[in-house]
């Protein structure tokens, strides 16, 4: 199984391809993952004659893959849908004859304390509820799925909080934080929860806490 993942730091962050690659060898599957990523980056760039554009459609050239995971810039699907869809139009057009299966990564609202919160008079709940609907609706324009990545950091939040998920700039991951994030992709792909999960060297208790999480009905 070919893995694409088209994103920016909250993809390439601790390395979230790679940890969702070891996960999903671990656990029995036959799975090569690709990314291509760029710090900041708005899928609508890709209409631009850019080295992160080349490398995306030189890949696409290259090969075709089972499935593709696509994030968004973490702000734009909250604060403008329509240039979200705009960009999302941009990138399915080049991937959608070379990959069986989209997923759209849909990320979290920032933790509290962030400026972007304040400048846009959100909570951490608000901002995620935004960008879920977004995500969530934009799936259903592209027939894909999105893997609710957001929901699930919202979730340890409520219910774990001693857990942190968040860097010191209340943005980017922690390393757990991208665990969470390749579990979530783990589950959305293969419906279930890894068995083998050795490869994360996550504490019992983050495990624990983290199953809990993406096996709870979506928020």
């Amino acid at each position: 199984m070919n893995v694409l993942f088209i994103g920016n730091s909250y993809t390439y962050y601790n390395d979230m391809p790679s940890i969702f690659e070891k996960l999903a060898g671990s656990n029995g599957k036959d799975v090569s993952v690709y990314s291509v990523t760029k710090g900041g980056r708005r899928l609508l760039q890709y209409r631009e004659s850019d080295s992160t554009t080349t490398e995306l459609d030189g890949l696409l050239a290259q090969k075709t893959f089972d499935i593709c995971f696509i994030q968004e810039q973490s702000v734009l699907p909250a604060k403008d849908f329509e240039a979200f869809l705009s960009g999302l139009d941009c990138v399915v057009g080049k991937v959608k004859n070379k990959a069986d299966r989209l997923i759209l990564y849909a990320t979290w609202g920032r933790k509290s304390g962030s400026s972007t919160l304040a400048e846009n008079n959100w909570t951490t709940e608000s901002m995620n509820r935004r960008l879920s609907e977004a995500y969530q609706k934009a799936a259903g324009l592209y027939g894909a799925q999105v893997s609710p990545v957001g929901d699930r950091f919202l979730c340890i939040a409520q219910h774990d909080p001693e857990i942190n998920l968040y860097q010191d700039d209340l943005s980017h991951p922690s390393y757990q934080g991208s665990c969470l994030a390749a579990l979530t992709h783990y589950h959305t792909v293969f419906g279930e929860f890894p068995s083998q999960t050795g490869s994360l060297a996550l504490s019992d208790a983050e495990l624990s806490a983290f199953k809990a999480a993406i096996c709870r009905p979506a928020l």
